[in-house]
């Protein structure tokens, strides 16, 4: 590319080729030509323009995805100590961002509440709709809703208020009273939780609902459960990106897999046993990990 200049000052944009020519009588001329690119150039600005647009939004993208996983990962269930009892929890999304959700709050000294929810799909839809899921259950927890009836008002504020077509979502309550004594557990959808006495039977809380925000009748009236609770037993909470993993066979893990991994580790203290069992899954995971992870155990003192 050159510039060659006008009478007027100004300056035009040309690429130069050149070729060499015999004629009949052997005479040799050679002939440069001249190409005028301004459109061309113009075209070029254009699209630096363009790519310089893109990048400074990609830029913009990057830091709101990185803000939104920041109040992503505030959503995460802590790991605390109430009274007798001691939560460990994990969580790790496929993504910046993802659809899984977990809660561990004592409301007082006589009660406390963990649920995990698995909100479906992945990125930033699931986010959104995850976190309006986490401010309506928020709120039903402060006013000391029935865990069943839980259930069927977030399943009904989905399915009312948010009518996002083929979206579904499933979720696990836990709430403890008389410092540990006593449980109540309801779920819709979700996989069952993992009762383990301290002798190292397990018991298995089925979900008495289906899947939430679809069906309005998904919760049943008797979805809750109550159970007594004593020294030396662990509950486990999980979503199913720790039962729906595949090995280079091609096999699941699936349900079975993932309780004789949890009764491997059900001697260990709470915090190895949780370490032991995320190791052991992603020992049997073959290739990336396609879905977000949720962890919660309980063990009474």
């Amino acid at each position: 590319e050159f510039y060659i200049p006008r009478r007027d000052a100004s300056r035009v944009p040309v690429v130069i080729s050149s070729r060499v020519i015999e004629d009949p009588d052997g005479r040799v001329f050679t002939v440069v030509t001249f190409t005028d690119i301004t459109e061309q150039k113009r075209a070029e600005e254009k699209l630096l323009a363009a790519n310089a647009q893109l990048e400074q939004r990609a830029r913009e993208i990057e830091a709101e995805l990185a803000l939104a996983s920041r109040v992503q990962q505030s959503l995460a269930p802590m790991c605390i100590r109430w009274g007798r009892v001691t939560v460990e929890t994990a969580y790790s999304p496929v993504s910046s961002i993802g659809g899984d959700f977990g809660h561990v709050m004592p409301l007082d000294e006589g009660q406390l509440n963990l649920l995990v929810c698995d909100v479906s799909g992945h990125g930033i839809s699931s986010a959104l709709i995850a976190n309006r899921i986490y401010s309506e259950t928020m709120s039903l927890l402060e006013r000391r809703v029935e865990a069943g009836e839980m259930l069927r008002r977030l399943n009904r504020f989905v399915v009312q208020q948010l009518r996002v077509s083929g979206f579904y979502f499933t979720m696990a309550i836990v709430r403890l009273t008389s410092h540990g004594a006593r449980m109540s557990f309801a779920a819709g959808g979700h996989p069952p939780a993992i009762w383990l006495s301290p002798s190292g039977e397990v018991r298995l809380l089925e979900s008495r609902g289906t899947v939430l925000g679809m069906l309005d009748e998904a919760i049943p009236a008797d979805a809750g459960q109550e159970f007594d609770l004593v020294s030396g037993e662990r509950l486990v909470l999980y979503t199913d990106g720790l039962t729906e993993v595949w090995n280079q066979q091609g096999e699941m893990l699936g349900m079975d897999g993932f309780t004789r991994i949890v009764q491997r580790h059900a001697a260990l203290p709470l915090e190895q046993m949780k370490l032991g069992i995320l190791r052991d899954v992603e020992a049997f995971r073959h290739g990336p990990v396609t879905d977000d992870i949720s962890l919660i155990l309980l063990e009474i003192q």
